[in-house]
């Protein structure tokens, strides 16, 4: 019976310090919630990318539109930048103090109202003296009024000013430089097993940005062909590096081998080639295979001079104990019984 009690007692006590975690544990999902809440910024752009082209001297109209999914209203700056994209993963870079002369704005200060749309009609002008090639701009609505980032009750709130940004690439028509290229194309020279790992980067020197769409093949010394791989698709602004990489071929290769890249780009369809050699010899298998047949091949070899030797040494004891036994045999012929 007490046992039966200090059971009931201590399970009463576990029931009370569940209970207790369990509302801590809501608690802190609430708080924690609510932070983020506080933190998130409700604010979305439509369409993210565009693209158009534009005749020399013409003008085009076109919509982009900011949509506000908060609960109070927001107010902000609106202005169009040039952007330029210099690094192999293709990001963005704004350039905040370079207005784009191609992109009219209606308006430079708006407010979006709660749960509500900014659709913007902007213009994009191009002179009748523009120089064929792209033109690329960055839409960026940024709010104006800051938004408190929580910190502990003893610290003064700091501030966040929530942005978001519209990409457009204007291609302005008529003959465009092109010209790309594969400025690496780098590969081991020799390897013990594959795969074959493989490092492109394409540099577009050209007026307008490119998306290559090739293939890189894999060959053996007979000419057959192992594995092709499609370029994935990439566009490569002008002035920027991509970067490729690829892994072609199986584990177990033998022989010298050849990686070819072939893509075509831009709109008159010019090429861009590259290729290269490497030799695929598992070296440290062939040797440990090399090894294990000499070591067989000397254990046998032991194994049979050793009974050699024996056979030999039995034969010659053999031959010697006849010898006596004839030496004896004709020691005593004349004394055995006829």
């Amino acid at each position: 019976m007490i046992k039966l009690k200090q059971i009931l007692k201590s399970q009463k006590v576990f029931v009370f310090v569940a209970l207790l975690f369990s509302l801590f544990t809501v608690h802190y999902s609430l708080f924690t919630w609510n932070i983020f809440a506080q933190q998130s910024i409700p604010l979305v752009v439509a369409p993210a990318r565009q693209t158009v082209a534009i005749d020399p001297g013409k003008t085009e109209n076109l919509l982009i539109k900011f949509f506000n999914e908060s609960n109070t209203p927001m107010s902000g700056t609106i202005k169009a930048v040039n952007f330029y994209v210099a690094g192999k993963n293709g990001a963005p870079i704004l350039m905040e103090d370079s207005p784009n002369s191609l992109v009219k704005l209606p308006y430079d200060r708006v407010v979006i109202p709660a749960g509500e749309v900014l659709r913007v009609n902007f213009k994009v002008e191009v002179p009748e003296n523009a120089t064929p090639g792209g033109s690329y701009a960055a839409i960026i609505f940024e709010q104006t009024g800051q938004l408190p980032t929580p910190q502990t009750e003893d610290e003064a709130a700091s501030s966040v000013s929530p942005r978001v940004v519209g990409l457009v690439s204007i291609r302005i028509n008529g003959p465009v430089f092109e010209s790309a290229f594969a400025d690496v194309f780098r590969l081991p020279k020799f390897m013990e097993f594959g795969p074959i790992p493989l490092y492109i980067e394409i540099l577009n020197k050209g007026g307008y940005h490119i998306t290559p769409k090739g293939q890189i093949t894999l060959t053996d010394w007979f000419g057959r062909e192992v594995e092709r791989k499609t370029l994935k698709d990439k566009n490569i602004f002008p002035g920027a590096k991509r970067v490729y990489e690829e892994k072609l071929g199986t584990t177990w290769m033998f022989g010298k081998y050849k990686l070819d890249l072939v893509a075509a780009y831009g709109e008159s369809g010019k090429a861009i080639t590259a290729s290269q050699y490497i030799w695929v010899v598992p070296v440290t298998a062939i040797i440990a295979t090399i090894l294990s047949i000499l070591i067989i091949i000397l254990v046998i070899y032991l194994i049979n001079t050793r009974i050699k030797a024996k056979q030999v040494a039995l034969e010659t004891k053999l031959e010697q104990e006849i010898t006596e036994l004839e030496a004896l045999k004709n020691k005593f012929k004349d004394k055995l019984p006829k």
